[in-house]
């Protein structure tokens, strides 16, 4: 036996490692992938998001992504919609205005405020971790 394992190491060491089929298929797989990588990286931003677009438009159109979002808002709890426009110091009734009500400005104003009003409230959160518990009541441990 001993005999042998040295004319196998011979031969592997001739031959190199051998390869399964699969290990051979995922290595074709990502020398593609890493020509389609290069080929999208050597194609200007703008132009890729052009591309990105005009797929966007064939999948859906701007009046189906709008009814998607106005959609969404009407399921919003009516509280969660009354934080959103009272952060952008709009009237708390505007809550209740189906979303095409919003004009570009406000829907912007809203955003940003959301946005910002998100950020505060991590921090808020985040300060309302540890404590101490409150002592049982009725005296029972």
């Amino acid at each position: 036996m001993q005999y042998l394992t040295k004319e196998l190491a011979a031969v592997a060491a001739v031959a190199g490692p051998q390869l399964t089929s699969a290990e051979l298929e995922t290595q074709k797989y990502l020398a593609e992938f890493a020509v389609v990588c290069a080929q999208v990286e050597a194609t200007p931003r703008e132009l890729r998001m052009e591309r990105a677009a005009a797929v966007l438009a064939t999948i859906a159109t701007p009046a189906d992504v709008e009814a998607v979002r106005a959609a969404y808002w009407m399921r919003l709890p009516l509280a969660a919609r009354m934080v959103a426009v009272m952060s952008a110091r709009m009237p708390k009734e505007r809550a209740s205005d189906a979303l095409c009500k919003f004009d570009a400005l406000e829907r912007g104003r809203i955003w940003c405020e959301v946005a910002k009003l998100r950020a505060q409230l991590e921090i808020a959160q985040k300060c309302m971790n540890g404590g101490r518990m409150p002592a049982p009541a009725g005296g029972v441990h």
